[in-house]
């Protein structure tokens, strides 16, 4: 079916009645989006499962003051944020629906539905929900990693994520962790007015050294070979003790030490899996489990916003054709079916050259 042809999704839709959806997709960052996009723009019924309590992904998650100047279109840049609730506006105006703070636990084959298309069932921490087809778009990095020697203070000054905070008006913050992320999450305060103790493990931080150098110049001190061993509240401020000795007190403390990945996750959805734990694909973007398909950082080595909005695009179509092509003329089916063709022949080649022996 040609796009010109798809009507847009009927706005008097009782979604609440549906008892199956045409597409379910797992994540809300921008891949998954942007398949949202995708699919309730070709009049498919669309909800987005995600773990967390808002949408936008890593750009709102991990940096959602920085401003991303990579993004084609935005010239003087957009912010993680901005760009996460643009995006999500989209989504909601197309008549996508949403599902906050739902886990993915599994995907189930339920009911053959003609050869060569199952539905699916998504089971989530909360509900289920039965589809045509699955888009996978949740990334490799599920929560943040915790501290439990600063969870265990129940302080509301700790945070895992840059607070959103306008001054910091000479405010003392710890900064834990030596990636990108607590790079940018240094700057973020410093440029803040805040004052910016940077407590690092490993001997040199493993981020970006032009964004160390910036973190210096405006003043931050880093703490390198360091980790923090206890900590206390003192009064209004919290009391960092590091394993020289030395103690520290801040006003807030940010943690940024990376994230838990989703491969005890992707391992229950019974997938092929790459060596490094990601999910593996074939060139639509589908697994090995026919009708789920896999988009962004769950699969790819480019970790870049453009290239998740392109595989969340890509991935949606091919959906598409999968949903509205009869099986014999589905374009997957048939270039699978030329490829296993081609290898019969040469099989029967082989074995040809193999009896003229």
């Amino acid at each position: 079916m040609a796009d010109f042809n798809v009507k847009p999704l009927e706005p008097d839709l009782d979604f609440n009645a549906l008892t199956r959806w045409d597409v379910v997709i797992v994540g809300a960052g921008p891949a998954g989006l942007a398949a949202a996009l995708t699919t309730a723009h070709r009049a498919l019924t669309t909800l987005v499962v995600e773990a967390k309590g808002k949408p936008g992904g890593q750009p709102e998650f991990l940096y959602s003051d920085k401003r991303i100047v990579d993004i084609p279109g935005f010239p003087d840049g957009i912010t993680g944020e901005e760009l996460s609730d643009r995006t999500y506006r989209q989504a909601v105006d197309a008549l996508v629906q949403f599902r906050f703070n739902e886990e993915l636990v599994a995907v189930d084959e339920i009911i053959e539905q003609g050869e060569g298309d199952r539905l699916k069932q998504v089971v989530t921490n909360r509900n289920s929900y039965v589809c045509r087809k699955v888009i996978i778009a949740c990334g490799l990095l599920h929560y943040p990693r915790r501290l439990d020697v600063l969870d265990r203070l129940g302080s509301m000054n700790v945070y895992y994520k840059v607070p959103r905070i306008g001054d910091y008006e000479g405010r003392q913050v710890a900064v834990v962790g030596g990636g990108d992320s607590a790079l940018d999450a240094a700057l973020i305060v410093l440029g803040r007015s805040g004052r910016v103790r940077l407590i690092v493990r490993e001997e040199v931080p493993v981020g970006k050294a032009d964004t160390l150098t910036r973190v210096k110049d405006h003043g931050g001190v880093v703490h390198t070979s360091s980790e923090v061993r206890s900590a206390d509240l003192v009064g209004e401020q919290i009391r960092l003790t590091l394993a020289s000795g030395e103690a520290l007190d801040c006003a807030l403390v940010i943690v940024q030490i990376g994230f838990l990945w989703a491969k005890e996750t992707f391992e229950r959805l019974a997938v092929r899996l790459n060596e490094n734990g990601s999910i593996a694909i074939d060139p639509y973007f589908e697994t090995s489990r026919q009708g789920i398909f896999a988009v962004g950082d769950v699969h790819g080595d480019i970790k870049l916003i453009t290239v998740a909005w392109a595989e969340g695009i890509q991935a949606a179509i091919h959906a598409f054709k999968e949903i509205t092509s009869p099986y014999w003329l589905n374009e997957k089916r048939l270039r699978d079916s030329k490829i296993a063709l081609m290898g019969d022949k040469i099989t029967e080649a082989a074995r040809m050259q193999k009896r003229a022996r």
